[in-house]
């Protein structure tokens, strides 16, 4: 599935990556909205100030507080679970992929294949073939980050 906000997709990761970065899209703007709903709620319904009744001590109802407290402990976990997974497959490599050398230089990346062949500050691959990326710096810490890829390191 491709989502209309993130870029084309070219691994086989990226519909998986975008998937879940689409849930949390949605659970934030659900979640802000509730929160905003709530506060426009209360906002208007104790809007008298200190004219309000406050002499009825307000008691607690233990389910809703374990709802609220456990919906959004099981969807971290769930969310977790999925992404934690989704990052174990993406750290092993497969046996048939091809190898290319990646060397983070100050303003610029080279990229060496494993047949010889050297880009500087492009990445050319064979579409549907899985590839490996071994990359290493010779002077500072670099951001390596193809969207298309839904990747970086």
């Amino acid at each position: 599935m491709q989502f209309p906000i993130l870029p084309q997709q070219a691994s086989s990761f990226a519909v998986e990556v975008g998937a879940i970065c689409f849930l949390l899209w949605l659970l934030t703007i659900f979640f802000s909205f509730g929160v905003m709903a709530a506060i426009v709620f209360f906002a208007y319904r104790y809007r008298r100030g200190s004219a309000a009744d406050r002499s009825r001590p307000v008691h607690s109802d233990l389910r809703i507080e374990l709802i609220w407290s456990v919906v959004p402990l099981l969807l971290g976990l769930g969310i977790f679970a999925w992404s934690a997974s989704l990052y174990a497959r993406q750290r092993i490599p497969p046996k048939d992929a091809m190898e290319v050398y990646v060397i983070g230089k100050r303003w610029m990346w080279q990229v060496q294949h494993g047949n010889g062949v050297r880009e500087n500050a492009e990445l050319h691959v064979p579409v549907g073939r899985n590839v490996v990326l071994t990359m290493i710096s010779q002077d500072v810490i670099h951001s390596f980050f193809v969207p298309a890829f839904r990747v970086k390191h």
